[in-house]
């Protein structure tokens, strides 16, 4: 009798609840062992890349849980979701619809900081375009310097600079990602 040996190697992706990465610094040692082809296939979905946070909390001011920002030109720290990668995607087993994304762990997309809204926004896949829709959030969502208006969504192309909160992340496509962590 003949036995062959097969080697499996499995690529741990923000797709497996186990071992997921979570800072770009992660993501960058994966795509230099990977190579940008074999990355790309491996991490194809669009992700959040967290640059740090703007503005100061208002400590008279709070809406439901939710500390009200002010945002200050200059005022810009770094954190401990600073570099943090928040894949845009649905966990497994979710109800089906658009991504949530919010303060508390009902979202699919949690985000601990007191400036995000319980369900700040979503993201939604409609013919084959990612669109990002405020929620009525205390704080509102901005996009490029421009503040959404509650429930109209805006397409997202890449590259657009968002803020939830005091929090600033920035939207990625693979390309764009794969640019990014290259950068760093």
């Amino acid at each position: 009798m003949k036995t062959t040996t097969i080697f499996v190697t499995a690529v741990i992706g923000h797709s497996n609840g186990l071992g997921m990465l979570t800072y770009a610094i992660d993501y960058k040692d994966e795509l230099q062992r990977l190579g940008p082809a074999s990355f790309q296939r491996a991490y194809f979905q669009p992700v959040l890349v967290t640059l740090g946070m703007a503005g100061e909390i208002n400590p008279s001011a709070s809406s439901e849980g939710t500390s009200v920002v002010n945002l200050n030109e200059g005022t810009f720290a770094c954190t401990r979701l600073t570099g943090r990668v928040f894949p845009v995607v649905k966990p497994r087993n979710s109800m089906p619809g658009p991504i949530s994304l919010g303060r508390t762990s009902e979202n699919d997309i949690a985000i601990p900081e007191y400036s995000v809204s319980k369900r700040h926004c979503i993201i939604a896949r409609v013919n084959g375009e990612f669109r990002l829709t405020d929620m009525g959030s205390t704080n509102g969502t901005i996009v490029d310097g421009v503040s959404l208006v509650p429930q109209k969504p805006r397409r997202l192309t890449g590259g657009e600079t968002i803020s939830l909160g005091r929090l600033m992340l920035v939207f990625y496509f693979a390309e764009g990602f794969i640019r990014h962590l290259q950068a760093l």
